[in-house]
């Protein structure tokens, strides 16, 4: 086996066992399959929560390069149990994707999205508009008339109800309107008369009637792209000066939230470079101060590529950053918050591909949906899931109970076979140790009982659950103990 490949599994099993180590006894759920469809591959995402504290969320769901649907499902119960996947516009052979969602004060669903009606030309796209009223959905609206071209909407309102639908053009310009008064507005393209390019993010935030985004920038006078803020005021429908964030060179993701003080705070992935010379893509931090912007801190230092990043702030004002970190054995959907001035990271869900996830923070509760990906046959198949993470249950635990948070050690580690797993038991309760691939695949359950409070060894001799050995490689040992998880890589050499 080459060193290589040696380092890299030594790697993956540090990284994993800071991860479970840091979780100060505050755990994400298990993950929900949402659609429950298998697709082709589900790829751009979005959900809200209403008024009723009632979950929706919209996917796109690939047939073919050139046919896509919109989907659509809710959950009523805090995300524990969700409705049948719905296709919401009756497509049967246009590509229709970039689903974006929004909800006003009376609980009325609005979904843009991007429709190609030439067949996957960009000179075909359009943004249309459709409307959940509490009973039905309405025919689809036109937004982007006379725009052909146009791709990645948002919808948001204000504290009035009023619509704001904003959408890209091509490569270089990004364009809105309103809807007021039963009326929409004309088309507006803020900055259009800049020499310099600026785009807009998924990343938005809504404090009272000021809009608060995110993006990038591009000019003649800098090398790649760069980190930048904007601020609309949607009252007046004026737009301030955009601020760039950082002088980071960033690609791509990049996300936005106004803290309880009106504060702005942003995340966005940048590009550097390693003492080897190797390029990667880093989780950087930065809030604004007064009239400027902090000097943005790394959030995640381990040497992997960090994308699809995204940012809330709870009712305690503590930040939390979500991203993914792609690793050579699998990806990790990650959960970053800061302790103590020290970032602390915490696995979500660990499997072959996990892209494009989307946080938020409603009822006291962190929420994060996510595509998640495995491959099966000669096809990447894929499905929509969703973790949430309870803020007050974590902070109002008695010390009497963190201290019991789960720690597990496997020996030796790595190894061919005959693996000891140990942990601490601290009060009789139920046990369960099961074993699967880094893809999350079920190999095996090593225990499923009730134990007394004891110091518990379990032993794995390396086979699945039909005794027969498993192949080398990466494998998670998850404890559950009572409501804590605790994870632990195992590496199998032979």
């Amino acid at each position: 086996m080459k060193l290589s490949y040696h380092i890299g599994y030594v790697f993956l099993i540090l990284l994993l066992i800071s991860f479970s180590r840091a979780t100060s006894g505050q755990e994400w759920t298990e993950p929900v399959n949402i659609s429950n469809i298998g697709s082709l591959i589900s790829v751009d995402l979005n959900f809200v929560a209403d008024h009723k504290n009632v979950t929706h969320v919209v996917w796109d769901q690939r047939i073919t390069d050139t046919y896509w649907k919109i989907i659509y499902s809710k959950s009523e119960d805090d995300a524990n149990t969700w409705s049948e996947p719905i296709e919401l516009l009756g497509n049967t052979n246009y590509w229709m994707a970039q689903p974006h969602i929004a909800c006003d004060s009376k609980n009325n669903i609005y979904v843009v999205y991007t429709h190609d009606y030439l067949g996957w030309t960009a000179e075909g796209r359009l943004i249309k508009m459709i409307t959940w009223n509490g009973h039905e959905w309405n025919e689809p609206i036109i937004i982007s008339e006379g725009l052909p071209g146009s791709h990645y909407p948002k919808i948001l309102l204000d504290k009035y109800d009023n619509l704001f639908a904003l959408w890209g053009v091509g490569d270089d310009k990004m364009y809105y309107r309103y809807y007021k008064n039963n009326q929409w507005s004309d088309i507006f393209c803020p900055y259009c008369d800049s020499a310099d390019w600026f785009y807009f993010s998924d990343g938005i935030n809504i404090a009272n009637s000021t809009m608060h985004l995110s993006g990038s920038s591009l000019s003649y006078n800098y090398y790649g792209e760069r980190p930048q803020y904007y601020m609309f005021d949607m009252l007046n429908n004026v737009w301030q000066n955009p601020e760039m964030i950082s002088k980071d060179t960033m690609v791509v993701d990049i996300d936005i939230v106004v803290n309880k003080s009106g504060i702005p705070e942003t995340v966005y992935r940048k590009i550097t470079t390693n003492s080897f010379g190797i390029s990667f893509n880093r989780t950087m931090y930065a809030k604004k101060k007064c009239v400027n912007w902090c000097i943005p801190e790394l959030v995640s230092g381990v040497d992997v590529n960090q994308k699809y990043q995204q940012i809330e702030v709870d009712q305690l004002n503590h930040v939390h950053i979500v991203e993914q970190q792609n690793l050579d054995l699998g990806q990790l959907l990650v959960h970053n918050s800061k302790q103590y001035e020290n970032w602390i990271g915490q696995v979500i869900d660990s499997s072959a591909y996990l892209v494009n996830p989307k946080l938020l923070f409603n009822n006291n509760k962190l929420y994060c949906v996510y595509s998640k990906s495995w491959e099966e046959g000669n096809q990447l198949l894929s499905d929509i899931f969703i973790s949430k993470y309870d803020i007050i249950t974590g902070q109002s635990q008695p010390a009497s109970i963190t201290k019991n948070i789960p720690e597990i050690n496997v020996f030796p580690n790595p190894g061919i076979k005959n693996f000891t797993i140990t942990f601490d038991n601290g009060r009789q309760q139920h046990i369960n140790l099961s074993v699967f691939d880094i893809n999350g695949k079920y190999i095996k359950t090593l225990c499923n009982k009730t134990m007394p409070p004891e110091k518990q060894k379990v032993q794995w001799n390396g086979t699945d659950k039909n005794g027969k050995e498993v192949q080398s490689g990466s494998y998670l040992v998850r404890l559950k103990m009572g409501s804590k998880t605790a994870t632990q890589i195992v590496e199998i050499i032979k």
